[in-house]
């Protein structure tokens, strides 16, 4: 019984740990300077409805580099 709990612990650790998704949060209406910006910084973005959205992790790289 005791194995089955532990097998069943470890098995939910290293499931939540395989979440790969980013996270994508709106930065700014899309302008072709802040695209040049972020890509000269290496910053993943997507643009959805003349919107920029980044990276949740890269934000405080989006506003050292973009504001």
């Amino acid at each position: 019984m005791k194995k089955l709990l532990v097998i069943t612990f470890v098995s939910l650790i290293l499931l939540s740990g395989c979440n790969t998704e980013d996270e994508y949060i709106y930065w700014t209406e899309k302008t072709d300077n802040q695209i040049q910006r972020l890509d000269g910084a290496n910053i993943k973005y997507e643009i959805k409805g003349g919107e920029i959205w980044v990276r949740e992790k890269d934000m405080s790289k989006v506003v050292a580099c973009c504001s």
